[in-house]
This record gives structure tokens, sequence and C-alpha cells, in this order.
């Protein structure tokens, strides 16, 4: 947390006579039904603090005026055209990726024409590459931008050609009519001509039933649990209510609300793909991109009361309140204000919107599956709810000082203190996001070496057409991260296990849930909050879970006598001393994991010691510093080969499914992908061996996290590639599973590998 806003919480918290805790109403009550001297003293030194943080950002943003910004935007553009109208080595995504730079250049220059032209050039470019639907919607910005009327015609004319592609009659038949009245030279009205045929073709064909979007019904995916409630300690649980085969979908659910993890650039803001070419808002600096204007103009209610705390990042120090702020933001408390109506009285409402209130207790009322989750706040230490309400209060601040939005809730019911209500709300999620939240893990393709972009579908070397990846090229897409934090209410109610029921799939923002084994009725459906019992101890499990959720966990692995032996099994070391030589567990102190060759809180490699439970000799590891100073070297062959029988002696140190050999494995593979970028061809043997090693790892994986997981498929795809390269031709059985694997990941993604098997692997059924 910023330094200065730990110091706006201290000096504010000693206004919160808070002994204990009873709800969250009556701890906001603390900070709002302070004597008016006070109440203004909180206020107005949450607003400072909010006004400075606005303006260091604005001084920061200022260091770069606007006519630097618009001369750095022009050069982009001019480089964007020389890509793009080359004769020899045309680089129309190149071309792309230069004129998107160029727009976000210029996104806070006022009164400039750039950002119009930057749009109008990025839609040529992607007209040119296929993307229609995106060069579509680039042609309304630029018009939207107030590209030159001189030039309106060409952009037309482009939203035009896209319709065509795009089989839309009625845009189409819009934009001739714009062009009937314009001025267009010999060229452009061949084209109109032209365009015109198409249109009577458009209508003339046989009309199609327009594709629906399938809307994934999340209720009609629970006919096969029931939720009970225990009246225990335990709360909610799920169980299955008829038999659940193996891979089965268990449910569905769409989140009600999530926000961004590190980079917000990286995520479509309204419905969370990952792969887009971004449409960014303009007034908060391009912190808040889509990936279309359809889903710019349906997150346009929620971005309203966002924009400004984007715009100065006021989010990046609200943490998990951020989350908890959505939660009423997004199909919150405006689907419920009219039902509240008839409430007279602050108590009354929120009573309303707790445990036998009527709309927490409505079925029908998807914000009240929010409101129904479990809290954490009343095992917290008062401290901690004391800065959770304070950071409440803070946001409660700037929704009054920024926004329209208490206003436009008093026009609802006038009678009640919407700050108060507010603030307890945002409150209340906190205390349940903490321990409900999830993360929102995707596979994402990383940045090349040599690309800047974080737009990976604006990459010129990987792909061919949209959709379509170069032969060679899927190992981009070895890289899985949490790209968002997620509510999940009905998740929510699956209590943990660490032995898990089900591996989750994420969509944009819907998560499928398969079940990992067969469900017979009455089986608790569990969900695994953290790593499970075969990546990691059972104490350092329990400290986790301790520190997170506050709970000890009494699942089936947990209360078993030998909890640990599944876990043992993927780190069993042969010692090293000759006259030993057994095979034993190691024991590091200094690690709660046995990950002992990953630097983490905990310390650094370099303090790390094992030994021997046998002998209790020390393990020299000379093999671990050997291959830590040759990993620099890789571009030499020589080096490579070392490296391959350093690799292959592990077999005697690191007995079966070993933790330690995937680890090397899956840094071999990555450096070893890395080398043609550099000018370092792969010889046949660099791909005996990197065929040797990942199967390895997808050995290990397959029984360590199961075939359809996300760490799996971030392995094969190296096999995949060297299919594809013609290294390795993949046997029925590999393929049945690595296209099985498939299932658990984003249908944008899947696609992309869906066409790329396609493209250069299937044909070796022929």
């Amino acid at each position: 947390m910023d330094s200065s806003l730990c110091s706006l919480f201290s000096s504010q918290s000693v206004f919160i006579r808070l002994e204990k805790y009873e709800n969250e109403f009556e701890t906001m009550r603390h900070l709002f039904e302070l004597p008016p001297k006070l109440q203004r003293y909180c206020e107005d030194t949450s607003l400072q603090w909010i006004k400075l943080l606005e303006q260091n950002e604005d001084t920061e943003f200022s260091l770069k005026d606007d006519s630097e910004r618009l001369e750095e935007s022009q050069e982009l553009r001019k480089q964007g055209n020389i890509f793009f109208n080359a004769k020899n080595n045309r680089n129309i995504l190149g071309a792309c990726r230069l004129y998107n730079d160029a727009i976000f250049a210029a996104l806070d220059c006022k009164g400039c024409e750039e950002i119009a032209l930057g749009f109008a050039n990025r839609a040529m470019a992607l007209q040119a590459f296929g993307y229609y639907g995106q060069a579509y919607d680039d042609c309304v910005c630029a018009l939207k931008m107030g590209y030159p009327t001189a030039m309106r015609h060409k952009i037309i004319m482009r939203q035009a050609y896209c319709s065509v592609k795009l089989n839309d009659a009625e845009a189409l038949k819009r934009h001739l009519l714009e062009l009937e009245g314009m001025s267009l030279n010999d060229s452009f009205q061949k084209q109109f001509k032209e365009f015109q045929e198409s249109l009577q073709k458009l209508e003339g064909a046989d009309e199609k039933e327009s594709p629906k979007v399938e809307q994934e019904e999340t209720k009609s995916t629970r006919d096969s649990q029931e939720i009970i409630d225990t009246g225990t300690d335990l709360g909610r649980i799920m169980k299955a209510k008829k038999f659940i085969p193996k891979d089965q979908l268990i449910f569905r659910e769409r989140a009600p609300a999530f926000t961004p993890v590190g980079d917000g650039r990286r995520i479509c803001h309204q419905c969370a793909i990952t792969g887009f070419i971004p449409y960014p808002c303009f007034n908060c600096r391009g912190r808040v991109v889509y990936c279309s204007l359809k889903c710019q103009n349906e997150h346009e209610n929620i971005h309203r009361y966002e924009c400004a705390g984007y715009r100065f990042q006021l989010f990046a120090n609200a943490g998990i309140a951020h989350l908890a702020l959505r939660t009423i933001l997004d199909d919150g408390l405006f689907t419920i204000v009219d039902e509240l109506k008839s409430k007279t009285t602050d108590a009354e409402i929120w009573q309303s919107l707790t445990k036998g209130g009527d709309i927490y207790e409505n079925s029908l009322k998807l914000y009240a599956e929010s409101l129904r989750m479990i809290s954490n706040l009343d095992i917290m230490t008062i401290m901690d709810i004391k800065w959770f309400a304070l950071i409440s209060y803070l946001l409660v601040v700037y929704l009054k000082h920024y926004t329209k939005f208490f206003d436009e809730l008093k026009e609802h019911n006038s009678k009640c203190n919407w700050e108060l209500l507010v603030g307890t709300l945002i409150l209340r999620h906190v205390g349940q996001l903490i321990s409900n939240a999830h993360m929102l893990t995707t596979i994402i393709s990383k940045p090349l070496y040599f690309t800047k972009t974080e737009f990976y579908l604006l990459n010129d070397r990987i792909w061919l057409k949209p959709g379509h990846l170069k032969r060679g090229y899927l190992h981009t897409f070895s890289n899985y991260e949490d790209v968002a934090a997620i509510n999940l209410p009905y998740l929510s109610i699956c209590n943990h296990s660490c032995v898990q029921s089900f591996q989750p799939k994420f969509s944009g923002r819907y998560i499928s849930t398969f079940a990992l084994r067969d469900l017979r009725p009455g089986d608790e459906i569990t969900n695994c909050y953290d790593l499970d019992y075969r990546k990691v101890k059972r104490e350092a499990r329990q400290q986790r879970l301790k520190s997170t959720y506050n709970f000890d966990c009494k699942c089936e692995n947990c209360s078993q006598p030998n909890e640990d032996a599944d876990f043992n099994q993927y780190h069993r070391y042969r010692c090293d001393n000759k006259d030993c030589r057994e095979i034993f567990i190691p024991i590091i102190p200094q690690r709660r994991s046995l990950n002992w060759w990953q630097n983490t809180d905990e310390g650094s490699v370099n303090d790390i010691t094992i030994f021997c439970t046998k002998c209790g000799c020390e393990q020299r590891l000379d093999w671990y510093h050997e291959i830590k100073g040759l990993l620099d070297k890789v571009r030499q062959s020589g080096t490579r080969r070392r490296l391959y029988q350093i690799f292959k002696s592990l077999e005697n140190t690191f007995i079966g499914l070993n933790d330690v050999r995937v680890y090397v494995a899956l840094k071999f593979c990555a450096e070893w992908f890395k080398l043609p970028y550099f000018g370092v061809p792969l010889h046949d043997q660099d791909y005996t061996e990197l065929i040797d090693m990942t199967k390895y790892l997808l050995a290990c994986t397959k029984h360590q996290s199961s075939v359809n997981s996300i760490e799996y498929v971030a392995e094969m795809i190296y096999l995949w590639d060297m299919a594809a390269m013609g290294k390795y031709k993949l046997t029925a059985t590999e393929k049945e599973e690595t296209l099985f694997a498939l299932s658990i990941i984003s249908d944008q993604t899947k696609e992309i590998f869906l066409n790329y098997y396609n493209d250069y692997i299937k044909k070796d059924d022929i």
C-alpha cells in the first residue's frame, strides 16, 4: 500500500471507536455519524489525498507536452506508412502496430486530428490483413475523432468495403446512401458501382438465419447440484444431486464483476478476452481498453463511474476494494434500487440486503448471489476491519466528488443516506471477496524478444492471417498468467478441499467447471483455493490457508495419516554420497515448499542447503551450478550437448516423475525455442532432445495436474510446434490426448490452436 495512503488511514483510524465487530453497517456508521467537524476532517483529508494523486499523475504525464506527443504520433504514423507501402517485404501488421502506437501516443492531446488519422490508417492496415470488423470500428472512431471532411469519403468507402466482407447489407446500404451525395473520382465511382452490385447480391441471396449468439445460461447448468446450508461453521456447501461422470460439465457461471490484474490493457474491460485490437477510452489515457466499440458502449454505464479514477490510477491503490466496487456497479445496486423505493430508513434498506431480507432471499436477483457470499470480516482483527472500512470510505469520497453516482441513486430514493449504504456495501463485498475472489488465469501470448507490443494480434512475426499462426510459432502461447480478479458467487459456495472436484475453464468472463472424477449423488463438490495436495506439502498448505482464509483444512487428504505421500512422489532424490546412494525425500528448513530452485520471499537459492535424510550428507548440486553457468552460452551447439548430458544424468539423481527435472526441462525448452529468433538454427539432435524433454514434461503434468489442465496445454505446444515443422509425428493417442486438453482453454484461444492443428498437423492423418 502507498505510504501516503497508510499515513492517511493512520490519522483517520483514531476516530473509529470500534471495540468489537458487529456488522458492516454498524462499522461504517462510526465514520458517517461522527460529529460534523470530524466528518469534514475525514472527508477533506480523503479528498486531499485523491487530489494529490491526481496532481502527481497529471504532473508526471505533462513531462511530455502535447507538441512532443503529436510529433511522436506523427513519426510513428510515418513509419507505419513506410511499412505498409513497401514494395518489397510489405509488413501490414508491423504497420498496424505502429499506427496503434501512434493512436496511444496522441490520446491525451486536445483538439487535434492526429488520433483520427491514426485510426484511419490503422483501419486501412486492418482491412488489408483481413480484420474487417475491427477495421470498420476504426473507421467509426476516425470519423468520431474529426477526420478531415475533405477526405471523409475515403473512410466511408472503407466502411462499405468492410460491410461487404462482413455480409452486412444494412450497413452497406447506409454507406452507399452517404456516398451518393459525395464527389467521387473515377476509381471510387467504379468501386461504388461494385458495392451496389454487392448490395443486390446480399439482398437477393436466400435469407439466412442470423447466427445466434449463444447466451450461456448459468441456471440451466445447475440442475445437477444441490446447495445445502449446514448450519455449522461450514456454512453453505454444494453437493452432487445426481451422477456426474468424469469430464462432464458440472456448472457454468458468468462472473458478475471482474477487475484487471497488472497491466489493465491486456484484457477487454467488458468481456474479459485477452487477444484483441484495442479500443481505448480517450479520457483516461488509454488505461482502459476494449476489444470492440460494442464492448465499449456496453461498458459505458460502469466506466463513467471509474474513468476519472483510472485516469489518475486510484484503483491501483484500492486492491480488492476495486473488485468490491465493481460488484456494486456491474449488474449490482442499480438492478435492485427500484425495489428499495418503499424503504424509508437506512437500517430498513440494509435489513433487506442481509440474511432474511427480501432482496437477500430473492433467488431471481443476480446481485443477491453476491450479497449471500460468506464474509471473513467477523474473524479479522479490529485493525484490519478499520482499514477496510477506510478504503471503502475513500471510494465513497471519490464517487461523491468525481461522479454523479449518488445523484442518480437519490433519484430512486431520496430518503436514505446513500453514501453510508454504498460504503457499507463496499465493505461487505471486501470481506466476502478477501476469501471468495478468484483469479482469472488464461493462456496469453507473450511478446517476442524484439517486439514491443503487448497486443499479440498485432505481432507481424507470428500471424499468417487472422486466427492462423505461421508454422512454428505456437510456442508463443506457452505462457499463462492471472489477468483479472473475478467475483464468482456461485462457485464460492464450493468449500475448499486440497483434492479438487473439478477443473475450471475460463473463457472471457465465463467459467465452466468439469468433473475431475466421477461424482456420485451426495458427493460434495469442492474447490481447491490454493495449490493442491500434489503440489505443496500439507504443512505449507495449512499455513497458506490459515493466513489467507482463516481456517484449518480437514479435507480427505489432510486427514489421512501419510498426507504428503502424493506430494513426495515428485521429490525423490538419490543421495550423491557414493557410500550411501539411498533414495530420500529432502527436508529444507528454509522453505515451506521443496521448490528450492526458485528465488522467493523465503530467501535466495544461494542460501539453500539440502541434506540426505538417510546419511546426513550435504548434496553438492554441482549439476545445478553448471547449468546456471552454461545457460548464457546456449547459442553454442557444444554447450547444448553438454546440457543434454546433464539432463540425462539427472535420471540417476531425481527418481521417476520429478519436479526438479520438470523445472530443468521447461527451462531448456523455453531457452531453445528462443534461439531461431537470434539466427541460431537448431539441429536434428536439438529436436531429438527437445522431443524427449517435452514428452517427459507431459508425462509429469498429466500425472500431477491431469491432461485437461492449463499447465499441460502450455507444455504440449512445444510438441505441436515440432510436429508442425516436420520434426516429429504425433501418435494417434497423442493427437487424441492433446486435442482433448484444449477443452480447458478459452474459446478464443482454442480456435487459434485448432486452426494450427488443421493447418499443419492434421495432414499427417492422410
